[in-house]
């Protein structure tokens, strides 16, 4: 079982939404490395809902991974490896900075095949 052209996960209309919550939760905002956890938990949340919200994604299993980095002038990558079918999941990722901090937010989407 496979979903129809027009209920597969699609980036390009998930992309906005997670930059969206990004922009309002974190505009102005200061890094404070022992808030940083929770301040991270609750978008990581707030995008899965959203993203689970969205018309057409019922049939997804949707994760969330959001990280925080204090923005003062270091480098830093990510990395990340899935098995899944490329014709059906998908991944996405939205980056958000300020003058303090940085946050990246990926998005997993796993069809539930049930």
């Amino acid at each position: 079982m496979r979903p129809d052209f027009m209920h597969r996960f699609r980036a390009s209309e998930v992309r906005p939404v997670i930059s969206e919550v990004l922009q309002s939760e974190l505009e102005g905002m200061q890094y404070e490395g022992v808030e940083m956890a929770e301040i991270s938990r609750r978008i990581s949340e707030v995008v899965a809902a959203r993203v689970a919200g969205m018309a057409g994604l019922e049939r997804y299993k949707i994760i969330s991974s959001v990280s925080m980095f204090e923005n003062s002038g270091q480098g830093a990558r990510m990395g990340s490896s899935v098995m899944w079918d490329d014709e059906v999941d998908g991944i996405v990722h939205e980056t958000y900075a300020n003058d303090r901090l940085r946050c990246v937010a990926v998005v997993y989407a796993v069809f539930k095949n049930y």
